[in-house]
């Protein structure tokens, strides 16, 4: 594939579909001389843009609605059902049309295959363009709008979808998919690069660390951090207030390297999305998952991170007031580190798929 395109199509539901293909794309920019289409939602992208702007022009960004994703109720983590029905009917109603134009423009381009993580927009692109079709991810969103009771009109119109891959690149933690009968390949986890100098600078800079966040797309009330003199760092959308000896430092959303905050940070508390859970993982950190009643996903997670002893978990009702020296007689009890030291990146794996 010598100089060829490839076309990222990824969720613009929250950030961390971006994150995980930023890392990939930052991979093949680095180490191919290949070209990369990027359709996206516009908040990603415009993260996105800042992250990989000096690849400069190997790269044509496309603000896009790729996928609903789910929609939670309003200072919440919780799923509002109505609302992301409606939300689904109408962008499903706009999926030929959106097709349609992408095809249109990418068909003057030498695109070697269609990566999607994991639009429906993406996977039905590379099949209209005849290349190489492939979804990467932890879950379809079959399972989830399952769990959730959605129709079965919808989940079908979406397993039609899923069914024209070529392959799919199931990454650790796949959920079980029913009835998608296509080529997979099983493989671990996935990250943005850590820099260890900068790291060592925000260790040095900021002291002991804990690291809160949930999900980019979060806008919560205040959570409460007691029992902690440190530095908390907190990501977009979450309000934290604290004892007075501790220091919290909110993270702009541009910020480009939060992968780093958080390597520096002692312990995480963050809602289960896989991105994060990888990032925590491969940075050896101890993991606090917050439970969301109703999302498969994060159910799932969690009873398996804390099955291997790598995670422990509270409940959303309890980021009112987190008592510190009860998190960390919670991780001692729970976590073991021989365990995390299992887990190791597996880029090479997924290059070598793609």
């Amino acid at each position: 594939m010598h100089n060829q395109w490839l076309a990222f199509y990824v969720s613009s539901h929250g950030f961390g579909h971006m994150t995980r293909c930023l890392a990939i794309i930052e991979e093949f920019l680095e180490t191919t001389d290949h070209l990369i289409y990027l359709a996206s939602g516009t908040y990603q992208n415009s993260f996105a843009r800042f992250y990989l702007k000096r690849f400069g022009d190997r790269i044509v960004f496309k603000d896009l609605c790729t996928e609903v994703g789910l929609v939670n109720k309003q200072n919440s983590l919780q799923v509002d059902i109505p609302q992301l029905k409606q939300e689904l009917n109408d962008f499903m109603a706009g999926w030929d049309m959106a097709v349609t134009e992408e095809v249109a423009f990418l068909s003057d381009l030498p695109v070697a295959c269609v990566i999607s993580d994991i639009s429906v927009i993406g996977i039905q692109v590379g099949e209209r363009l005849g290349v190489r079709n492939i979804g990467i991810s932890n879950f379809t969103w079959c399972e989830q709008y399952e769990f959730l009771g959605l129709s079965e009109t919808i989940i079908a119109r979406f397993r039609e979808v899923y069914a024209k891959l070529d392959l799919l690149i199931e990454y650790d933690l796949m959920l079980p998919t029913h009835d998608l009968d296509v080529p997979r390949k099983q493989v671990g986890f996935i990250c943005r690069r850590f820099d260890s100098d900068r790291i060592a600078d925000i260790k040095k800079k900021y002291g002991p660390s804990i690291f809160i966040t949930c999900g980019k797309s979060a806008n919560l009330d205040t959570i409460e951090v007691d029992n902690y003199e440190g530095t908390i760092f907190a990501t977009s959308g979450i309000n934290i207030t604290a004892t007075a000896n501790a220091t919290v430092v909110h993270l702009p959303v541009e910020t480009f390297d939060t992968n780093n905050y958080l390597a520096a940070s002692d312990i995480i508390i963050a809602k289960a999305g896989w991105g994060t859970i990888s990032e925590a993982l491969l940075s050896k950190r101890h993991l606090v998952l917050i439970e969301r009643e109703g999302v498969l996903e994060d159910t799932e997670n969690i009873e398996e991170l804390k099955r291997r002893g790598v995670a422990v978990s509270i409940k959303e009702s309890d980021l009112a007031r987190i008592d510190m020296q009860a998190i960390t007689d919670l991780i001692a009890a729970n976590i073991t580190r021989e365990n995390l030291d299992a887990y190791h990146n597996a880029m090479g794996d997924i290059i070598r798929e793609l």
